[in-house]
């Protein structure tokens, strides 16, 4: 049939300067005025459609509307123009002919992929596409033209491909409502102390180190790089990695490994990592949880310097946890005397001054009699009152000091 066609064109049918398409041309300002009525009163209908209904092209109709838009002559085919005319008076509004032939209805389609997109952290339109072997520039172009205009399809080879497509690969991963971004995180440093490299890191999730080193320093995660993390956690957290140096600066830093971690604690800030303790992590000791630990250590065959090695404790803590020294006298026990009260007047502390320097005959003779049993010292004098010395000194202090008051100084001195 197109042979029959290309064969009946003549030369009169060719457009030529001066005669538009070889004499069978017309104006194209009263058919364009007509369509741009159509179209206002008209919202649903696109200018594809007015274009199919008229046997032109939706590029043909286009141009020529804006160029008598613009003022410019135009001239369209005159059977183009009559059927366009005929629209909406002779002719019904195509309603029924709004998508071609090979389209089908592009709200699935649309609908799928925000469901996609829900489920997956990471999933852009253009992995989408790719998973679905698709272009992606044409999906989101259908994807836009439906937004537009609901009545605008989609190829149905293209429709299939989406609408085949129920899961989608990293650096999609499944979303999960609980992960936070203290999870992330510690993720990542769980990796690393594990023995993997930012680099690693990230050809495993499908992003940069730079991105992660900006998670580990602001702290504040995308959904990208919630993806990327998940899925590099999904990949690489079962095995070692290779760097030596990065697990001993993870160890350094105090990162605990994945094993440490349970998923259901691993986001809560508040937790900790169970089965390790890091130099970093500091634990309030009590003495009863103390001698807990020491028990419970010493029925496993430990002995004590053992248990408190293993729970990293010295012995000198220990003792202060166990034994508290026992403290000195209170203060407010012992009596005060007028110099040591603020308030005192100073009546008061002059007589006590006076009544210190006072020297008993009995209290002398104590002194001797302690400077005469330690014959090798001189004589010292006793600061303490007589009445804080007990019964059998004051007793035998009484006995020495007869004796000695009964000789001379001198003679004791030149003994």
């Amino acid at each position: 049939m197109l042979a029959d066609r290309l064969l009946a064109v003549g030369v009169a049918d060719l457009p030529q300067p001066g005669c538009g398409y070889g004499g069978r041309s017309t104006d194209a300002a009263p058919a364009m005025r007509h369509i741009r009525h159509l179209m206002t009163s008209h919202p649903g209908l696109s200018m594809s459609v007015l274009a199919r209904a008229a046997g032109m092209t939706p590029s043909t109709l286009a141009a020529a509307l804006k160029d008598v838009e613009a003022g410019r002559s135009r001239r369209i085919q005159a059977s183009a123009a009559d059927r366009l005319l005929a629209l909406g008076s002779g002719a019904p509004l195509p309603e029924g002919q709004a998508r071609r032939c090979d389209t089908v209805d592009a709200a699935p389609v649309a609908t799928h992929v925000r469901h996609l997109q829900l489920r997956y952290d990471g999933a852009g339109l253009a992995l989408i596409a790719r998973t679905a072997g698709v272009n992606p520039s044409t999906l989101a172009a259908a994807l836009a033209d439906h937004a537009q205009d609901p009545a605008r399809g989609i190829n149905r080879n293209i429709a299939a491909r989406v609408l085949a497509v129920t899961d989608l690969p990293a650096p999609a991963f499944p979303r999960h409502a609980g992960v936070t971004t203290t999870g992330l995180i510690r993720r990542v440093q769980a990796l690393c102390a594990l023995g993997w490299t930012l680099a690693s890191i990230g050809r495993a999730g499908g992003t940069t180190p730079r991105s992660l080193c900006d998670l580990l320093r602001t702290q504040r995660s995308t959904s990208i790089q919630r993806s990327s993390v998940l899925a590099a956690w999904s990949e690489l957290s079962h095995r070692p990695g290779p760097s030596v140096t990065g697990r001993r600066r993870a160890a350094d830093k105090g990162w605990a490994p994945p094993l440490a971690w349970e998923e259901h604690t691993i986001d809560h800030p508040a937790e900790f990592p169970s089965g390790t303790r890091t130099h970093r992590q500091t634990r309030v000791w009590t003495p009863e949880l103390l001698r807990y630990e020491i028990e419970f250590l010493t029925r496993l065959g430990l002995g004590r310097a053992q248990a408190l090695q293993r729970l990293s404790l010295s012995s000198k803590r220990a003792r202060a946890l166990l034994d508290p020294p026992v403290p000195a006298h209170n203060a407010e026990s012992q009596p005060t005397t007028p110099v040591q009260q603020k308030d005192a007047p100073a009546k008061e502390i002059t007589a006590w001054k006076d009544a210190r320097k006072q020297q008993s005959s009995e209290r002398i003779c104590v002194e001797h009699s302690n400077a005469e049993h330690q014959q090798w010292l001189p004589f010292q004098r006793s600061l303490a009152r007589r009445e804080c010395h007990d019964e059998t000194h004051l007793a035998i202090a009484a006995l020495v000091s007869e004796h000695t008051a009964g000789a001379g100084v001198d003679d004791r001195l030149g003994k």
